[in-house]
């Protein structure tokens, strides 16, 4: 029985012959909607939308901070505010019923179901 022994070390191979890679082109005809999707007014959008997203961050504040019967209902609020991908807006307000929920833990409210359990994993 022979054991070969085969290097971790990283070796190079060196081409020799210098041979020019040719490259099909493909062709393809120019897009019939040009560039109009490209070339939009970005001024305009910021304007328009700009005041719309802030009316509704602060209407997403007052959720969060509003005051609920169950801590379980927050926490529903907070975790479809993370699924949608917008908890970075609201961190701190976040942490603060994290908190709250960590210091409420042996309330019964919190422990209804196995869903409100499994929130606050």
């Amino acid at each position: 029985m022979s054991l070969s022994i085969v290097s971790a070390a990283a070796t190079s191979v060196e081409n020799t012959t210098k041979e020019e890679t040719n490259r099909r082109s493909a062709n393809f005809h120019p897009s019939i909607w040009g560039d109009h999707f490209l070339s939009y007014a970005t001024e305009s959008m910021e304007t328009d939308h700009y005041a719309r997203l802030l009316e509704l961050k602060e209407e997403i504040r007052k959720l969060i901070i509003a005051k609920v019967k169950k801590l379980a209902e927050k926490l529903d609020l907070i975790d479809a505010i993370q699924r949608l991908g917008a908890s970075y807006h609201f961190e701190t307000e976040v942490d603060e019923i994290l908190a709250k929920v960590y210091k409420a833990h042996q309330d019964s409210d919190l422990r209804d179901d196995l869903y409100s359990t499994s929130l606050e994993f």
